[in-house]
């Protein structure tokens, strides 16, 4: 209909407007077809800030089973020490809950024994040559120190330099310099020092005689059992605790060590949260009608959406691959499904879980293992496996990418579609504009014989008249 009334206007001879014309047809031709294009580019995109969704869903549920997923998690002893200023306490995650009795009757000390008085830090020793010093630790002879800076402070760094066991400092007293030498703490750790000129004989004016602090062992009770060590920092009493010892108690302390479980609570609540989001994330992608904005239904009727479902969801429900004798999957801790899909937490299952059997708990989520490598094919516990198994998912080589990659692709033939569409709408645009230019010009050059064969029969017309 439009081009007869094309051609019944250009053969009134009217003088229309050629390009505006073939520009109208061909827009008529291309919108419809570009139309289309564009509508898959936006519903490709669209699918791609879906598929990012997923993913932004999927690492916020990965950091939260990333809080349950090692033992450490579930390291909630709390110590209290009624007596801090003589000791401290540092709980692992192996100790366990109990109350102790602890006291301190000698803390381990180490030996400090004293030169005689130098004159200055510079005094000249053995007449300025160098000599030797003859170190026994716990009565065994050490390896010669050789003092090649013959004065206090030179012996000082040759001391410190031989590092043997025995430590030196230059004390300025006031009266002169004094070289204190302090060993290890422990009494095995006992020491003693000599010089010797080379020829066998002492160095005049340098010996190790004052004995300011003796080597002895900590002493102490645990429950009533005498208990020594060597050391002030007690690893190997009590299981998973380090005792740091400061000095002796008054009478007997009591230590508790206490299992707090707020944190585990905390964290498996974030998970509820966690599953909870990205099960709301899946049901806005998938809803054709959501009004959310962005991505609301980009991944309607997408297969991708019940895969990752499924995937999640057994890592909620099935049976840890680390289960207990009475804890064996996550629902022995009162995490559970409604039938809408809504995760949530028995606060009083999961405190009498922790109470009968924190171990299995711990076992149960994290495999009783700590820093567990994700290449790892070992069983790694309910959050242990997930964690692993959704970093498969959220890796550039997984589902989720190669889905969004295949999308890309796609985007890139449309927009190729319209580069092929543009230049055949230019061609045709072109082949228009010459069609019309003619016809055009044929219809002018009619209207100018019209005009003359007119002229001529008035002029007919007006000789007969006369």
């Amino acid at each position: 209909m439009a081009t007869s009334s094309i051609v019944s206007t250009l053969g009134a001879g009217s003088g229309i407007d050629v390009k505006s014309l073939a520009q109208g047809l061909v827009d008529a031709e291309k919108a419809p077809k570009k139309e289309r294009i564009d509508a898959k580019i936006a519903q490709s995109e669209a699918k791609i800030t879906g598929y990012g969704a997923v993913k932004y869903a999927l690492s916020q549920l990965q950091t939260a089973f990333g809080k349950l997923n090692d033992a450490s998690d579930f390291s909630s002893i709390q110590p209290n020490n009624t007596q801090a200023a003589a000791f401290g306490v540092t709980a692992s995650t192996t100790a366990d809950a109990g109350s102790y009795s602890i006291e301190i009757l000698q803390t381990a000390q180490a030996q400090r024994t004293s030169s005689s008085n130098f004159a200055d830090r510079a005094t000249p020793l053995n007449g300025g040559a160098a000599f030797s010093l003859n170190l026994s630790l716990g009565g065994v002879s050490q390896t010669p120190i050789a003092v090649t800076t013959a004065t206090p402070a030179g012996m000082v760094n040759a001391i410190n330099g031989a590092k043997l066991g025995v430590s030196a400092q230059l004390i300025n007293t006031g009266s002169g310099y004094n070289v204190v030498l302090t060993g290890a703490t422990g009494a095995a750790q006992s020491f003693s020092m000599t010089s010797d000129d080379g020829t066998g004989t002492a160095v005049a004016g340098v010996e190790f005689a004052t004995t300011l602090q003796s080597a002895t062992d900590a002493s102490f009770k645990v429950n009533g059992l005498a208990v020594t060590r060597s050391s002030n920092t007690v690893t190997d009493v009590i299981d998973g605790v380090t005792l740091d010892l400061y000095a002796n108690t008054t009478g007997a302390a009591r230590l508790d060590l206490n299992r707090d479980t707020a944190s585990i609570k905390e964290n498996l609540n974030g998970l509820v949260t966690a599953y909870n989001d990205f099960e709301e994330t899946l049901k806005i992608l998938g809803d054709r009608s959501s009004e959310v904005e962005a991505y609301g239904g980009a991944l309607a009727g997408e297969s991708i959406l019940q895969t990752v479902r499924t995937q999640v969801r057994s890592m909620i429900t099935n049976n840890s691959s680390t289960p207990g004798t009475t804890v064996k999957a996550a629902r022995d801790v009162g995490l559970s499904l409604d039938r809408y899909g809504k995760l949530s937490l028995n606060e009083s299952k999961l405190d009498a879980a922790l109470q009968s059997n924190f171990s299995e708990v711990s076992t149960l989520f994290s495999a009783g293992t700590n820093n567990k490598s994700v290449y790892s094919t070992a069983p790694a516990g309910v959050a242990g496996d997930a964690f692993r198994s959704i970093g498969k998912m959220l890796l550039s080589t997984g589902l989720i990418d190669t889905q969004s990659e295949s999308t890309t692709a796609k985007i890139a033939r449309y927009k190729e579609d319209l580069v092929v569409l543009e230049d055949r709408m230019e061609k045709l645009l072109t082949r228009y504009m010459s069609q019309f230019s003619i016809m055009d010009s044929i219809v002018g050059s009619s209207s100018s014989t019209r005009e003359g064969l007119k002229s001529t029969f008035e002029g007919m017309m007006a000789s007969y008249t006369n």
